[in-house]
C-alpha cells in the first residue's frame, strides 16, 4: 500500500540525478565539514557550560589561544555556509518541477519529515549539539518563501538577522534594569549565586557520567544539556533560517551554477565583508571570555551581534577564496577529494558524532574531558583526512552515502539503487 501511495506521490518529481549535481556545492559542503567538526569538538569533550565564558575548563596560553583562533576562523561560519547550501538545495528541488511546483511540495516536507526523525535520533544516541532538528524546522517555513523575489528574499533575510539581536537587547536591557532597582536586585542575587553554582555542579556531574556512566546515563544527561540549551536556539538558530533564504535567493541568481559569470559577484561580497567579519569577529573572540552567561549581560549583546555579522561575513570570504582556487585549478586533486566528502556531507556529519563520542564517551575509550581544545583541534584533522578518504573509496561503488541513501529511500517509499553497478 505505501509503495502505491508513493508512486501516486512522485511520479511528477523523482531525485536530482548524479550527473545533475553542481561539483562546486559539494565541495563547500566538504570544506564545511571540516569547520563543523572544528567547532564541535570541544562540546563533544566538555559539558556545555565549559563553553559559556567564565565556565571554561581549559584557561592555559595554548588553550587560550587555540579557542580564540576556533572562535574567530571557525564558530558561526560553517553552520551558516551549511544553511545556504539547505536553501539552494531546496531552490533545485522547486526548479526541476517547476512546471508543477505544488507537487514537489509533498516530496520536500516528507524529505524534511525524515529529516527532523534522523535529527532527533542524534540527539538521543549520540550527542546534544544536532543542528539537523532546526534544520528541518526551519525548511518547513522556507516553503512559505519559495516565491518570493531575489530582493524579497534578501530583505526578509536581513530581517530574520535582526530578530536575535532585538531579542538580545530586550532582554539586557531589561535585567540591567533590573539590576540596578535595588528591590529586585536583592531578589535576583540568591538566584543568580544558584545558578552558578548549578552550573559548576553539573560540569562536575556530566565529567562523571560521561566518562564512567552507563549508556542510559548518559543519555538521560544529554538530554538534560539539549533542555538547557534549547530556549538559546531563539536567539541564535534564526540565523539558519535567514541562510536558508539566502541560498534560495542565490540559487534564483544561479550564483554557483554559473561560476564563472558571478565570480565578480563573490568577490565583490568578499572585499565588502572582509572588514565586518576581522571586526566582528574579534568581537565574538573576545566577548566570548568574558560573559558569565547567568543573566544578560551587554558581553551577551556583543557575542550575539558578532555572531550574526561574523558568521555569513566571513563565510562570504572562504566562499570567494574556495571559488577562485576552483576556478584557477589550484589543490585539483584535494578538491576532488573534498567534493567525494561533501556527497556524503550527511553521512559524515553523523559519523563525526559517532567517532567522537566513541573516543571521548564511557562505552568508548572514555576519554572525556581529557583531551584539551589544542589537542582537539589536531583530533579533528585526523578524523577529517579519515573522511576524505573514506568517502572517495566509498563512492567508487556507490552511488550515495550510507544515510544518503537512507533518506532518499524514506522520501520517495522506493528503495533507491546503491551500487553503481545497479
Amino acid at each position: 500500500m505505501l509503495n502505491i501511495k508513493q508512486k501516486k506521490m512522485t511520479t511528477s518529481y523523482q531525485p536530482l540525478q548524479l550527473n545533475q549535481r553542481v561539483e562546486f556545492l559539494d565541495l563547500l559542503r566538504g570544506f564545511a565539514l571540516l569547520g563543523i567538526l572544528m567547532v564541535n569538538m570541544p562540546l563533544m569533550n566538555a559539558p556545555f557550560v565549559t563553553e559559556m565564558g567564565k565556565f571554561t575548563i581549559w584557561t592555559d596560553p595554548a588553550n587560550e589561544t587555540a579557542s580564540w583562533i576556533i572562535r574567530f576562523f571557525f564558530t558561526g561560519k560553517f553552520y551558516t555556509l551549511f544553511s545556504m547550501l539547505f536553501g539552494i538545495g531546496f531552490y533545485f528541488f522547486l526548479r526541476k518541477a517547476d512546471e508543477t511546483a505544488n507537487s514537489v511540495l509533498p516530496v520536500f516536507r516528507r524529505r524534511l519529515g525524515w529529516l527532523l526523525a534522523i535529527g532527533i535520533l542524534h540527539v538521543v544516541l549520540l550527542w546534544y549539539g544536532d543542528i539537523l532538528v532546526f534544520y528541518a524546522l526551519f525548511g518547513f517555513v522556507m516553503i512559505l518563501f519559495r516565491k518570493k523575489s531575489v530582493k524579497s528574499l534578501i530583505i526578509w533575510a536581513i530581517s530574520v538577522f535582526m530578530i536575535p539581536i532585538l531579542l538580545t537587547l530586550g532582554f539586557v536591557l531589561f535585567f540591567q534594569w533590573a539590576l540596578s532597582v535595588p528591590e529586585i536586585a536583592e531578589t535576583l542575587a540568591p538566584q543568580l549565586k544558584g545558578s552558578v553554582v548549578w552550573m559548576n555542579d553539573f560540569i562536575e556531574r556530566a565529567n562523571v557520567v560521561y566518562s564512567t556512566g552507563s549508556f542510559a546515563e548518559i543519555v538521560r544527561i544529554r538530554l538534560l544539556e539539549y533542555s538547557n540549551i534549547l530556549p538559546g536556539a531563539f536567539f541564535f538558530f534564526p540565523n539558519v533560517l535567514a541562510m536558508f533564504l539566502i541560498g534560495v535567493a542565490f540559487g534564483k541568481k544561479k550564483v554557483f551554477e554559473n561560476l564563472e559569470a558571478n565570480r565578480g559577484l563573490l568577490n565583490k561580497l568578499a572585499l565588502y565583508s572582509l572588514p565586518v567579519a576581522i571586526v566582528s569577529n574579534w568581537a565574538l573572540a573576545y566577548y566570548s571570555s568574558y560573559s558569565s552567561y547567568v543573566v544578560f549581560d551587554w558581553p551577551i549583546f556583543w557575542v550575539t551581534v558578532s555572531m550574526a555579522f561574523g558568521g555569513p561575513s566571513l563565510m562570504f570570504v572562504y566562499i570567494a577564496l574556495i571559488a577562485h582556487c576552483y576556478h584557477k585549478g589550484y589543490f585539483k586533486k584535494i578538491s576532488q577529494a573534498i567534493m567525494q566528502t561533501g556527497r556524503m556531507a550527511l553521512t559524515n556529519y553523523l559519523m563525526q558524532s559517532v567517532i567522537a563520542t566513541t573516543i571521548f564517551f564511557s562505552y568508548g575509550l572514555g576519554l572525556y574531558g581529557q583531551v584539551n581544545i589544542w589537542q582537539g583541534m589536531i583530533l579533528t584533522v585526523a578524523i577529517y583526512i579519515v573522511q576524505v578518504i573514506w568517502s572517495h573509496y566509498w563512492l567508487k561503488y556507490y552511488r550515495f552515502g550510507p544515510m544518503e541513501w537512507l533518506w532518499r529511500t524514506l522520501t520517495y517509499g522506493k528503495k533507491q539503487k546503491m551500487k553503481k553497478s545497479q
